[in-house]
């Protein structure tokens, strides 16, 4: 599988989970570089579902000192740290 394609089912994998996170808060839609903080899709609590998810999923582990807001904040932000996570560019 050619690194871009990994990248989008990466993408495709985290907006799933952000679709789901959306349907329960009442939002129908969410740009991939917006804000899921400030669009009140995930709170912090919602922040430890996303690890827990990207954990499991694509079987990394996330330290202590990783869990940043920069980290997780946007989709973008997420499929970055996990293609680092994963080597990936």
């Amino acid at each position: 599988m050619l690194q871009s394609d990994v990248v989008e089912t990466l993408r495709s994998e985290v907006r799933t989970f952000v679709r789901q996170q959306l349907e329960a808060r009442g939002v129908t839609d969410i740009p991939d570089d917006a804000s899921l903080v400030d669009a009140g899709v995930i709170d912090s609590l919602g922040i430890f579902q996303l690890i827990a998810f990207l954990e499991s999923t694509f079987r990394i582990h996330i330290s202590d000192d990783e869990i940043a807001l920069s980290n997780f904040e946007t989709i973008d932000a997420t499929v970055s740290f996990v293609a680092a996570k994963l080597g990936r560019p």
